[in-house]
């Protein structure tokens, strides 16, 4: 499993701090790096804010693989990206995108984006993302 930056307002890093995580994960709920694009693959993130102001956090977490293919080509899975609701009380998020026929064959690097908007609507301070190795697409 990947652990990526996670970025958070200029607060002491005892009122706010967090810790993203990512893998790739095969049909068989096995970490790997070689998929076959029909089948049932996912990309499994897990992320976790601590400190004093978690109870005080609204908005929205926005999450998206960033696919680069070597030799050429960025593409954004989902589209929209998956967004899900802060949880007072609770720092912890996890979700499972699935990839089943998003990559045509070839090899990737993939990114774990994770943003905030506010409640209002605007781009929030929260964020992060995680550099997943290369993985293998194959058909």
């Amino acid at each position: 499993m990947a652990t990526g930056e996670f970025q958070v307002m200029k607060v002491p890093a005892e009122q706010l701090a967090g810790i993203l995580h990512g893998q790739v994960v095969d049909p068989g709920a096995q970490p790997t790096n070689i998929v076959h694009r029909g089948e049932g693959w996912t990309v499994d993130v897990s992320w976790e804010v601590t400190g004093e102001l978690v109870d005080w956090l609204t908005g929205r977490w926005q999450l998206e693989i960033i696919a680069d293919l070597l030799g050429g080509g960025e593409t954004r899975h989902p589209s929209p990206p998956v967004e899900m609701t802060f949880t007072p009380g609770s720092g912890r998020y996890t979700a499972s995108i699935p990839m089943r026929g998003q990559l045509a064959p070839g090899t990737y690097d993939l990114v774990v984006n994770l943003t905030t908007t506010t409640a209002a609507g605007t781009a929030g301070a929260l964020g992060g993302f995680v550099v997943i190795s290369k993985i293998m697409v194959k058909d």
